[in-house]
């Protein structure tokens, strides 16, 4: 197959796992009759589960994405998106809710091999566009799950209940279109990796002639073992990675955090609307969540493929490019709470959402170019495993002070977190030309 054929078999994998209507609508269903949940036992107990649970997954996933070939890693992955919405749709206990966010922890944890699949198998000059198209083949499934959702819920063709079954349709798809994926072969090593494997076969050679105890084997291979760990943290001696890296973990536990906890901030935000409105039978303006998300996937989507051809000194500007759009974030996500406006929330919830899905595109394909083939999904894995775990801990520290019964003092703490980001890149800035 060709570069384009297998960016495309897995592009359409990307659209079908992303149409998820009913996650536009996972707080108001998780709050409605059916489930019974109060919004104080959905961000205290439920929704720290899959923070935890995802964190967990990501220390496997890193250490065996590359070694399984990726391939494997999708079919987990889709397996897992049918599993959470059969439960979803046939369940209504705590006992279920707890065993759909622990799955739900696998399969983001098992999303690192969608973003590293193809640079096992293109060049090195495709990077930048296989990332974007990735990346948008994610946004374009995104839209139109947040778009279908819209027009179901608007017109009252079915709940937030009934949404479930579509999601779980969408994702058997997914599930059956991974036998379309071609397996990925490991490529030819190289430097240290290269050497490593002559000593291994030498090792087996020498094993042939001499009948070793096999204690010794057991020994030498354990080395072997350990030195090729030893030559993917190698990866991370590299600055450019580095500081890419740190980007990608901070911004993507903010994002995540984001994600998590958008839908109990606009809830909140429509539920003063309604107190402080004198109409009867207010209609919550939380129903327009599908729409917000279409916007904002299109918006991103075209964000993506703009950063997936662009050619900038990427050397020269990434810290610049940085600050500027931490600042933004900053901004937008404090607006979205100072003025107590669910609109004002949206608008700028979307502003925020496509600067960082335009930022990831560059940031994965900057650290891609940087990386041995045989070791993205060890890189990407830790980068993800370390943004989980940052995200555990806020988690953890939000609901030790009792900060996550209110959204908008979480959102007050992201938007700070998003501040903190842009001023360290900043410094970093003034470092270098001091240095200079």
């Amino acid at each position: 197959m060709t570069w384009k054929t297998i960016s495309l078999c897995l592009c359409i994998y990307g659209v079908l796992k992303e149409f998820r209507p009913s996650e536009s609508y996972f707080i108001p269903y998780l709050l409605s009759p059916r489930m019974n949940f109060t919004e104080e036992q959905v961000n205290n107990e439920i929704l720290s589960i899959g923070v935890y649970a995802s964190m967990i997954f990501m220390i496997f996933v890193s250490l065996t994405t590359d070694w399984l070939r990726y391939k494997i890693v999708i079919v987990i992955q889709a397996l897992c998106g049918v599993c959470i919405y059969a439960l979803l749709s046939l369940f209504t206990s705590f006992t279920s809710i707890v065993v759909v966010e622990i799955l739900y922890g696998l399969f983001v944890a098992t999303e690192v091999a969608y973003y590293t699949y193809t640079y096992s198998v293109v060049n090195v000059k495709y990077y930048q566009k296989v990332t974007s198209y990735t990346r948008a083949a994610h946004l374009i499934g995104r839209f139109f799950s947040g778009f279908l959702s819209q027009v179901f819920i608007s017109t009252k063709l079915v709940d937030t209940y009934q949404l479930n079954f579509l999601t779980l349709g969408s994702l058997t798809a997914a599930m059956m279109w991974t036998i379309t994926l071609p397996a990925v072969k490991r490529s030819e090593p190289k430097s240290e990796t290269q050497k490593m494997n002559v000593i291994d076969r030498a090792l087996e050679t020498k094993l042939e002639d001499e009948d070793n105890d096999l204690a010794e084997n057991s020994t030498e291979h354990s080395k072997m073992s350990w030195k090729y760990l030893k030559s993917m943290c190698k990866e991370y001696k590299s600055l450019y990675i580095l500081k890419w890296s740190f980007w990608v973990i901070t911004a993507t536990c903010c994002f995540n955090q984001v994600l998590y906890y958008i839908q109990s901030l606009w809830e909140s935000l429509s539920n003063d609307e309604c107190l402080q409105s004198s109409i009867n039978n207010c209609t919550k303006t939380s129903e327009w969540n599908g729409a917000v998300d279409a916007v904002y996937t299109i918006i991103g989507t075209f964000i993506t493929f703009l950063c997936g051809s662009i050619k900038l000194n990427m050397d020269k500007y990434s810290n610049l490019l940085i600050i500027v759009t931490s600042f933004i974030q900053f901004a937008a996500l404090y607006i979205s709470i100072a003025y107590s406006s669910i609109y004002i929330s949206y608008i700028n919830y979307i502003i925020y959402c496509a600067i960082y899905q335009g930022m990831m595109t560059i940031a994965s394909s900057e650290i891609a170019k940087c990386v041995n083939k045989d070791n993205h999904g060890f890189v990407f894995g830790v980068n993800n495993l370390l943004a989980a775990t940052l995200q555990s801990l806020a988690t953890f520290f939000m609901t030790l002070r009792g900060l996550s019964s209110s959204s908008k003092i979480l959102f007050e703490w992201y938007a700070i977190f998003c501040l903190v980001i842009g001023v360290c890149y900043l410094f970093l800035s003034i470092l270098q030309v001091v240095k200079k």
